[in-house]
């Protein structure tokens, strides 16, 4: 959800700005929701009105709500009824469909003691509207935030000149960034559900099959953007999601995933929205992902994984009359076929417009097997970390290898510093992925004002909550 406060003085606009506000999303064909507050009897416009009446959006009802006391102690009556009706109407939006935006006007020194209409926030959080606005007094942004729990993600200015455009602007930004965040869980799914089981069961090119989705994926997501470079939190997103996955491997997925969508995003931003820029995006995922295995076991291993591949390719040639081409030139071979795959799936999708149906209902599906939310303590990602490296995927490669290099002469005292080399750099990025909490690092994005990757990951999270619990 997206939390803007519209704050400024009494008189200063705040609730013209929140019709403005309705009047514009209903022309966008956007379900509305909330009320506003209607004053009469303002002598001064810089101070509170005489009277503040409740205007219903959805259905356009005044009904009274608060008048000055003739003594100013207190300096307003409430109307039991009109509390209470605003009570039933936040319970009945929490059972209801999720509203794309709903607006609570005003919130004041009252909700900023805990009362007014502060006490409906817990079922209109509950029920997850896609935009909440609420106006705020001046002065009491911070207290009203603390109430509530959470900070706003955009606040807006009443008296500034580009009030409107400022408030408008978010929320057609956020239309964006619900984009992201439903295909970014779509293709999180897609690597929790298909990619787990693909490597369960150790399917031979399960790698190029997976780079070549979700490049269909960043190609179909990044076509509905009004800012075409966000696709590139797609991928993002996707492996904060398999970041809560507890089944298999996570450091290579996340890896893979995240760096695919780097260099997607850049051609992409660089050479334009257009065949060339989704072509060289399309053939850098798949290089990517064909020259990961090569590039994480030199990260582990160093130069003794090119002393091992010259030794076969030697003992080859001596024993067995058999040319084979330098790791070099194979790589490189590889690393292009993988390329081309990954480039052609992303020219269809960007000629189609569209994904085929039945892609779409893999993506559509409620992601099962992801974890209970918790995040993980320091010692728990370290026992994890510690579990990974007893995994076969980690410790047969370093095997081969040391056996290799061993048989070509090398001293042991190499090889034994190739496996601690191995064992400390696999430990330490083994732990990092199992620390990473999504959940986490979408409050570290809210706090940097970076309100857009925060609500697009918040949405994913929440999707495969509701998928999980329903």
């Amino acid at each position: 959800m997206l939390l803007i406060a519209v704050t400024g003085p009494p008189g200063a606009g705040k609730t013209t700005l929140l019709a403005t506000l309705v009047e514009w999303s209903r022309a966008q064909g956007q379900p509305v929701d909330g009320f506003l507050s209607r004053a009469s009897g303002r002598g001064n416009p810089h101070v509170g009105a005489d009277r503040y009446d409740l205007e219903w959006v959805a259905d356009g009802r005044v009904t009274p709500f608060a008048r000055r006391t003739p003594t100013g102690i207190p300096s307003y009556e409430f109307d039991d009824d009109a509390l209470a009706e605003a009570e039933a109407w936040a319970r009945a939006l929490r059972g209801a469909p999720a509203p794309a935006l709903v607006v609570l006007d005003e919130f004041g020194q009252l909700e900023a003691g805990g009362g007014g209409h502060m006490g409906l926030w817990p079922d209109l959080a509950a029920a997850e509207p896609d935009v909440a606005v609420v106006s705020v007094r001046a002065g009491l942004v911070g207290a009203i935030a603390e109430r509530l729990g959470r900070d706003f993600d955009v606040i807006v200015d009443a008296e500034s000149p580009g009030a409107w455009e400022t408030l408008r602007a978010a929320c057609r930004e956020h239309r964006d960034w619900l984009r992201v965040g439903g295909w970014g869980a779509g293709a999180g799914g897609i690597e929790v559900g298909l990619g787990s089981a693909l490597h369960g069961v150790r399917v031979p090119g399960r790698g190029l099959i997976l780079s070549s989705l979700q490049t269909a994926v960043m190609v179909a997501a990044g076509a509905g953007l009004g800012r075409r470079r966000r696709v590139v939190w797609v991928p993002f997103i996707a492996a904060g999601l398999k970041a809560v996955s507890p089944a298999g491997n996570r450091l290579r997925p996340m890896l893979a995933i995240t760096v695919q969508g780097l260099f997607f995003g850049g051609a992409a931003t660089v050479l334009g929205w257009n065949a060339l820029g989704v072509a060289v995006g399309g053939w850098l995922v798949g290089a990517w992902a064909g020259a990961q295995g090569a590039v994480l076991q030199y990260l582990l291993v160093g130069e003794h994984l090119l002393r091992a591949y010259d030794s076969v390719t030697g003992w080859l040639t001596a024993h067995w009359d058999v040319s084979t081409p330098g790791i070099w030139t194979a790589i490189s071979v590889w690393v292009v076929v993988w390329g081309l795959v990954t480039m052609s799936v992303g020219q269809y999708v960007y000629r189609r417009r569209a994904l085929p149906r039945r892609f779409r209902e893999l993506m559509e599906r409620r992601m099962e097997g992801l974890g209970d939310g918790q995040p993980v303590s320091r010692r728990r990602a370290v026992q994890l970390g510690l579990r990974d490296l007893a995994r076969p995927v980690f410790w047969a490669p370093l095997l081969v290898i040391a056996a290799i290099v061993l048989a070509a002469g090398a001293p042991w005292g190499d090889v034994f510093w190739m496996a601690a080399r191995a064992t400390t750099v696999g430990f330490v990025i083994f732990s990092l992925a199992r620390g990473f909490d999504p959940r986490r690092f979408v409050a570290w994005l809210r706090r940097r004002g970076q309100w857009g990757p925060a609500v697009a990951m918040d949405r994913a999270l929440r999707r495969h909550t509701r998928g999980r619990e329903d």
